[in-house]
């Protein structure tokens, strides 16, 4: 049976499945019950682990708990918002959206920053896959050797390859089994804690490592939640392009990425509380016993698979703007994509230690962008986009702007870096007093959105010259 050519329906269906074409309606797989099993097993990785022991660091139990929810919940409707909501009215990749308001090459630079995004909280999802390895190996009474993490590693980049080279239907279907699984080993995974320890002692444990001051350890917890919302920047536009209604792109991401995420990360402060580490896998076994221990291992070295190969699969997607890629087989594409993780096999311990600092990065440099999409999509275009002009490189193109850069969005991109930074100082937590009040992302999301907004209502770009109804497009970059 001969390949699919240009033009062939088969050829464009797999074009869009595998490439950047607008997903039709009909070619979506996540309905109700896969969009909520899928952003919950996305959503509950053992980076939300992670999360909560960096919390540890600073604050209890209950004012943990407050600063985690209510953060993740608005870092999560900030990045939502505007991406699952062109993602899904418009079935086009995400770096392809941000082309409205960035322009053809402005959008480049964004996908520079967002494949670090994608690969970084990979190869830290599968540092720990690679300690659970470790740690069933322990379970089982033996000694393991020093190298084993990173061979766990290695083995998880394996498995994400054969997951992600098969589509996202796999992934679908194994996330509609894995994802109530995963809700009630985390459900489990509470009540051990409250059965050995006791809700009182939780509450009584002292934070780690604090600050001196009472009050900026809570923003700088507030400030990471966010920043963890914020950060599904990555995967909320791919898992919306997938859905089949707008209701199912927005309300799972934001009961789970947003809301589920903040309960799963306190249970990582729970334990970093009482235990002195977020790492389930090293005490599931010890506490729940050899059997159930190994059973709830079983299901966060799935979810740690099935995050890494949803962001995988995202930043293949991403990949095919670069031109090199952009008509090679899926296989190449997903190579190209977990190359980049090879450094966790060799320096696990070295690059896990680097999570917190990671974390504020995404605050950084995402909080301007979503604010800007925002102010974008909402009230500048009011939630309408010219699809045609997305894929166009003509520079008489709609979304192509001054030679391909877009100013104001990139402007006021910078504007909100420096806001950060001039707030919060995201290596060593240095801060200035109005961060007490302000937070560093927050600020960094909505003056940059209000000054974009305010400079196009006053300074409207004239309209460019488009191509003629039915004219073929002159310069497709896809």
């Amino acid at each position: 049976m001969s390949a699919p050519m240009p033009g062939d329906a088969d050829f464009v269906k797999q074009e869009s499945v595998y490439g950047r074409l607008p997903l039709l309606p009909d070619e979506r797989e996540y309905d109700t019950r896969g969009a909520h099993a899928t952003n919950f097993a996305f959503a509950v990785a053992t980076w939300c682990f992670l999360t909560g022991g960096y919390v540890a660091q600073y604050v209890g139990a209950v004012q943990g708990m407050v600063a985690l929810i209510a953060g993740s919940v608005l870092g999560c409707f900030l990045t939502t918002m505007p991406l699952a909501l062109a993602s899904q009215r418009y079935g086009i990749e995400q770096i392809d959206y941000c082309k409205s308001a960035f322009g053809q090459k402005g959008s480049r630079i964004l996908l520079v920053f967002y494949l670090i995004n994608q690969l970084g909280w990979t190869g830290l999802i599968l540092v720990m896959f690679g300690n659970g390895v470790r740690n069933t190996v322990i379970g089982l009474g033996y000694e393991p050797p020093g190298w084993i993490v990173g061979a766990g590693v290695a083995l998880g980049i394996w498995i994400v390859y054969l997951l992600v080279t098969r589509g996202i239907h796999l992934m679908n279907v194994t996330n509609s089994y894995v994802g109530p699984g995963l809700m009630i080993i985390s459900v489990v995974m509470f009540v051990l804690l409250l059965r050995d320890y006791g809700w009182s002692e939780i509450v009584a444990a002292e934070p780690l490592d604090p600050f001196e001051e009472p009050w900026l350890n809570y923003v700088i917890v507030v400030e990471l939640a966010i920043a963890g919302g914020i950060s599904w920047f990555g995967g909320v536009g791919f898992l919306a392009r997938n859905t089949t209604t707008r209701r199912n792109a927005v309300y799972p991401e934001m009961l789970h990425l947003g809301l589920g995420m903040g309960l799963v990360c306190c249970v990582g402060l729970f334990s970093s509380l009482v235990l002195r580490t977020s790492d389930p896998t090293e005490w599931l076994i010890p506490i729940a016993g050899a059997v159930m221990g190994m059973v709830a291992l079983l299901f966060v070295a799935v979810a740690n698979i099935t995050s890494s190969a949803i962001s995988v699969y995202a930043s293949g997607l991403a990949l095919r703007h670069l031109e090199v890629l952009r008509v090679r087989p899926w296989w190449h594409v997903v190579l190209w994509s977990l190359v980049p993780c090879m450094p966790f096999v060799f320096w696990p311990a070295e690059l896990e230690g680097m999570g917190s600092n990671f974390l504020a990065y995404n605050g950084t440099l995402y909080a301007p962008v979503v604010g800007i999409l925002f102010a974008d999509f909402v009230f500048v275009r009011r939630q309408r986009l010219n699809v045609r002009a997305v894929f166009d490189d003509d520079p008489r193109a709609e979304y192509y702007y001054t030679k391909g850069f877009h100013w104001p969005a990139l402007i006021c991109m910078i504007l909100g870096q420096a806001i950060y930074f001039a707030l919060l100082d995201p290596l060593s937590y240095e801060s200035h007093p109005l961060f007490l009040y302000l937070t560093a992302s927050l600020p960094a999301c909505v003056v940059p959105g209000i000054v974009y907004a305010i400079w196009l209502k006053l300074r409207p770009r004239e309209r460019l010259a488009l191509p003629a109804r039915g004219e073929p497009l002159t310069q497709p970059n896809i």
